[in-house]
């Protein structure tokens, strides 16, 4: 029964003779007195005097039909009416909150809506570059999956554009879907190990694959990445010895402790490497590398000017 009143009141009245919200102020009054512990320190907070708090608070005992407060000389108290009525009056508040935030997203959704996704924390950093540089009115919708899945949405156009890594010698054959896709970066392969393992004696590129997985990192089962890196390495794929880990921050421990090794872009993974990781990361010297390209991929037919604004972002910056 109380919080149906209690409901009612919210939704009766909403000025006050101020012109301000009166039901709403009334439980936020009422909520921070509780709180405190004290009208004087809710007066000081919001700048009004005891006096106006005391009657706003009258007001809405009255209304209730109930007293909220045990009021003594120089302290007050809520009473077992009052305890309930803080429990409600803050879920209220807090649903009302709420509410106000999920029109505001409406709203929002009525601006430009953007939405992308990236394959790998690598396309992600390069992604966020070209974001941070778009206009900030724009409405982003942002997601990490895998390549296959990205290809997917972005044909289905459910989402505006993806970045994915791909390789000459693999190639996802993007080319030959209704898809298109520009060249954002390209890189070659380096060798990330922990520097623990890295003996007196100079160890080959081979010596490590024989020695130690390969692991890496993709958000969904899926065996690109492991392609690629078969593709990337030539003569070396056949001691090639990989598996996936289901997290970014995974490969980079497993790595770290010498428990695998894994491949990184070589100018990349200077946007993600700190010195916290223990990883060092070895030239693949002497080994015929193909280079991987970094794309960004959208539908023919989409002519979202964000897109374009990606792509000149990119011929402007160099990586």
């Amino acid at each position: 029964m109380l919080i149906c009143i209690l409901l009612k009141s919210v939704g009766t009245r909403t000025k006050s003779s101020s012109g301000g919200k009166y039901e709403e102020r009334q439980l936020i009054l009422f909520v921070e007195t509780a709180q405190l512990g004290s009208f004087q320190k809710t007066a000081e907070l919001n700048l009004m005097s005891q006096r106006a708090v005391s009657k706003r608070i009258s007001a809405l005992e009255a209304e209730i039909g109930a007293t909220l407060f045990d009021r003594q000389k120089n302290k007050i108290n809520l009473t077992a009416a009052g305890k309930h009525f803080l429990t409600r009056a803050t879920e209220l508040l807090n649903t009302m909150r709420m509410t106000t935030y999920e029109v505001q997203q409406f709203t929002q959704q009525a601006k430009e809506q953007f939405s992308v996704g990236y394959f790998s924390p690598f396309e992600g950093a390069l992604l966020r570059m070209a974001l941070l540089d778009l206009p900030t009115t724009t409405n982003f919708l942002i997601g990490e999956a895998g390549i296959e899945h990205l290809i997917s949405d972005v044909l289905l156009k459910k989402i505006d554009c993806a970045v994915i890594i791909d390789n000459p010698l693999f190639n996802a054959k993007i080319d030959q879907t209704n898809l298109d896709s520009v060249t954002l970066v390209t890189d070659h392969m380096t060798l990330g190990l922990s520097p623990d393992l890295i003996s007196d004696q100079t160890d080959s590129p081979a010596d490590y694959l024989a020695k130690f997985p390969v692991i890496y990192y993709s958000s969904e089962e899926s065996t690109y990445l492991e392609e690629v890196f078969k593709s990337s390495i030539g003569q070396l794929a056949d001691t090639f010895n990989a598996r996936r880990v289901n997290s970014y921050e995974q490969m980079q421990l497993l790595v770290g402790m010498g428990k695998a090794i894994s491949f990184y872009p070589t100018e990349l993974i200077k946007y993600m490497a700190t010195p916290y990781d223990h990883i060092a990361y070895l030239s693949l010297d002497g080994v015929t590398t193909a280079h991987s390209e970094f794309k960004l991929i959208y539908h023919h037919d989409n002519h979202q000017p964000l897109i374009k604004q990606i792509q000149r972002y990119f011929d402007t910056h160099q990586f």
